[in-house]
This record gives C-alpha cells, sequence and structure tokens, in this order.
C-alpha cells in the first residue's frame, strides 16, 4: 500500500555536510548547510570526497548518504543519482520518526543557538520555557554582571497561573532545589523571578516562564529518546547518526530549549558542520 504525501511543504532536512556541496532550486545555487530544509525537485551538487546526509521524515522514513562527485534529485521521498559517479546508501528510520514534519526555518543558523551570555546584566537559566514533567527539580541562574568577587543574596519565589506564590527562599548560591512534592500542573505558565542584592548594595532582577508539555509531546519525545538510546547501544563507538539529529530538531520544535541544547553542543562537537550553528545570545 502506497504512502499519501502532502505536495506542500519540505520533505526532507540535511543532517550532515562533510565536503563542498551547493543546491539548485528555482535556478539559484547556493551552498548547502546543515539543517537545511529540502523540497522535492531541488537537485544536489557534490565535489569530489564529499559527503551529504539527508533524511525524510514522511512517507517511508529514510536516511539516505550520498557521495560525491555527482548531482543528485531529490523526490517526494526518494534521492536518485544523476551521474554515473553518484554514489547513494540509504537505510530505514523507525516508524516513531514519521510524526516530525520539515519546517522550513523552524531550525536555522539563527536558531540553533544556546542561551545565556556570561557576562550579561542577569540571566535566569533553567528552567526557561516547555520543560518534560520530572526535569523542574531545581531553579539555576548565573551571578549578575558576571563573575565578580561581590557577595549576592537572592530572594527566590515561583509564582503560578493565579498569581499565588507557591514557593519562596533566599539563598546566596546561584541555583536552589524546589521540592520533590511540588504537584506541577500540565500546560500552566508558572513564572519565577529572583531579586539579587550585592553586599556593595547594587541591586538588580529578573524573571522567566516555564511550563509542563502535554502528556502526549512529553511520551512521544521519550520514545524517540529511547530509539535514539537503542540505537547506541546496538552500535557503540558508530558516532552520532540522524536519529540525533532529528531528536534535537523534536525536541527544539516542541520548545524543550533545556532538553535541546546538549544535544546541540554534542552535535557541534561530534560533527563539524554543526561548529558554526551553535551560536551564544542572550
Amino acid at each position: 500500500m502506497g504512502h499519501s504525501l502532502s505536495q506542500q511543504g519540505p520533505v526532507a532536512v540535511v543532517t550532515d555536510v562533510d565536503g563542498k556541496a551547493s543546491i539548485c532550486r528555482s535556478g539559484h545555487a547556493h551552498a548547502l548547510a546543515v539543517l537545511e530544509a529540502l523540497d522535492r525537485s531541488d537537485q544536489l551538487r557534490l565535489e569530489a570526497h564529499a559527503r551529504v546526509e539527508i533524511a525524510f521524515t514522511a512517507g517511508q522514513g529514510r536516511v539516505f548518504s550520498l557521495s560525491g562527485p555527482g548531482r543528485f534529485a531529490l523526490r517526494a521521498d526518494d534521492v536518485v543519482g544523476l551521474d554515473a559517479g553518484s554514489r547513494i546508501v540509504m537505510r530505514d528510520l523507525a516508524g516513531a520518526w514519521r510524526a516530525l514534519r520539515i519546517r522550513p526555518g523552524a531550525v536555522g543558523r539563527a536558531s540553533v543557538s544556546l542561551r545565556g551570555v556570561p557576562g550579561a546584566l542577569f540571566v535566569l537559566r533553567s528552567p526557561v520555557g516547555a520543560q518534560l514533567g520530572n526535569s523542574v527539580d531545581e531553579l539555576q541562574w548565573e551571578q549578575p554582571f558576571g563573575l565578580r568577587s561581590e557577595r549576592w543574596d537572592y530572594a527566590v519565589r515561583v509564582i503560578d497561573s493565579q498569581g499565588s506564590i507557591i514557593f519562596s527562599t533566599r539563598t546566596h548560591d546561584t541555583s536552589v532545589p524546589l521540592p520533590r512534592q511540588r504537584p506541577w500542573l500540565r500546560e500552566q505558565t508558572y513564572l519565577w523571578t529572583v531579586e539579587a542584592l550585592a553586599d556593595d548594595g547594587r541591586h538588580t532582577e529578573a524573571a522567566a516562564e516555564f511550563r509542563i508539555v502535554d502528556p502526549g509531546t512529553e511520551e512521544r519525545i521519550r520514545a524517540l529518546g529511547r530509539i535514539v538510546e537503542q540505537a547506541r547501544s546496538d552500535a557503540p563507538g558508530s558516532g552520532t547518526t540522524a536519529e540525533e539529529v532529528l531528536l534535537a530538531m523534536a525536541l527544539e520544535q516542541a520548545g524543550l530549549r533545556n532538553e535541546a541544547d546538549p544535544k546541540w553542543r554534542a552535535l557541534a562537537q561530534a560533527r563539524p558542520a554543526f561548529g558554526s550553528l551553535v551560536l551564544n545570545r542572550p
């Protein structure tokens, strides 16, 4: 039985680029980059010794490793070589990945970045934004104005969506554990604030919000994580895979930035093409 494929939107994503490669779309060519969304009818050109990996999550769900020199044409859920030297190796993706949709521009050079610039005025690091149910056990922030010798006193509060203070404490540390018995409600936004007072009299404050994702999203993310862990266990020492890129994308798309950031860091260390994408931003 065939797979029904939408006629709109990207069909694949670039999960690795090693060497010189370009993409031709609508008569215009540019250098190919990791995390670039690909459309059906795009054409790729790889120079000698170049290698490109792309993943199709829709349709049958497959990963293609392309080796140059040669030209390659994308189809709805396939890649074909256009030259005698074009080499293609294909493998199937687990069915769970087929729920991940490739979004043009959703994960790209500007958005694959790690929060928190050391030395910024006052940065609340975690939790920020969407969170998994068991991940909210500690609040973390950076010392205001960067690492200096001042001693800081911090007043910390967590406020629910009704405006009630459900947790408060004071500390000299830049983190504080949260009560284990705290029943965080899913899809409710919580505000946490930190007021900082230095021993020289300086004062500053910051606030951030977090929420626990819905059960369906959490189970889907955990299922994808189990697939990646199983693949690592089955092939130890084999290096990073397209699935690890897709997992980072899935976390990013779900708003789980605290979970996605270490995945991007690991990819930047393992795959040189990702190094330029890991940027700092406030």
